[in-house]
C-alpha cells in the first residue's frame, strides 16, 4: 500500500513537470511523451537471526564426602583364667601301731625252772596327724566384655564427575529494509 502511495504521488510530480516542459517547447498533443522516473521502494522486512550459537560446556563437578559414625571395637572380649590352688587340712586318726593277740612266752621263775605260757598282748594305737586335700586345685575362667567407642571416619559420597551442559542458541527477531521496487525510468504519453 505504502508503494502504490509513493508511485503515484511521484508520478503526479514528474507528470506535472514533464506537462509544463512540453508546453513550454511547444510539444502538444497526444504525440508528446515524458520521461518519468519512479523512486525505488523501501519495505521492512522481520528476520529472525541467531544470536548466539548453542554450546556445550563442560563442568567438573567436585568429589562429595560425608563424615559417617560407626562402631569400633577398641578391645575383643576375653577370658582371664583365675587359678585356685588346692586347700589341704590337718585330720587327726587313731591308728593301729600293733596288732594285740597272744604269744608263747617262755620264763624261769623262782626255782629256776623254765615255765611257759600263753600271755595276751592288746593291740597298742597311737594318734597321729596327717595332711589330707581338701579341694583339687581348680582354673575357673572370668570374662571381661568387648570394649567398644564411636569413631567418625570421613567417606567419599560421590566421585569427581565431570558434567556436560548443552546452552541453546538464541534468536532474535530483527527488522531489516529491503528494497521492495528499484527506481525505474519509462516514457509516458503527456496529458495522461
Amino acid at each position: 500500500m505504502m508503494r502504490k502511495v509513493l508511485s503515484a504521488s511521484a508520478l503526479t510530480a514528474v507528470m506535472l513537470l514533464g506537462s509544463q516542459a512540453a508546453i513550454a517547447g511547444g510539444c502538444r498533443g497526444s504525440a508528446c511523451y515524458n520521461l518519468v522516473s519512479t523512486p525505488p521502494v523501501y519495505g521492512s522486512v522481520a528476520e529472525t537471526v541467531m544470536t548466539r550459537p548453542e554450546q556445550t560446556e563442560a563442568r567438573i563437578v567436585p568429589a562429595r564426602y560425608e563424615y559417617v559414625s560407626e562402631q569400633v571395637m577398641l578391645h575383643p572380649e576375653r577370658q582371664i583364667p583365675r587359678h585356685q590352688p588346692a586347700q589341704y587340712g590337718t585330720v587327726s586318726e587313731t591308728v593301729m601301731v600293733s596288732a594285740g593277740g597272744r604269744r608263747w612266752e617262755v620264763t624261769r621263775d623262782a626255782h629256776g625252772r623254765t615255765v611257759g605260757c600263753w600271755v595276751e598282748t592288746p593291740a597298742r594305737y597311737a594318734h597321729v596327724q596327717r595332711t589330707v586335700e581338701i579341694s583339687p586345685a581348680s582354673v575357673s575362667y572370668e570374662t571381661i566384655p568387648a570394649v567398644y567407642t564411636q569413631r567418625q571416619r570421613k567417606v567419599m559420597v560421590s566421585a569427581t564427575q565431570v558434567v556436560h551442559e548443552t546452552i541453546p542458541a538464541t534468536y532474535e527477531t530483527r527488522q531489516r529494509q529491503v528494497l521492495m521496487t528499484p527506481a525505474s525510468r519509462h516514457w509516458a504519453r503527456a496529458g495522461y
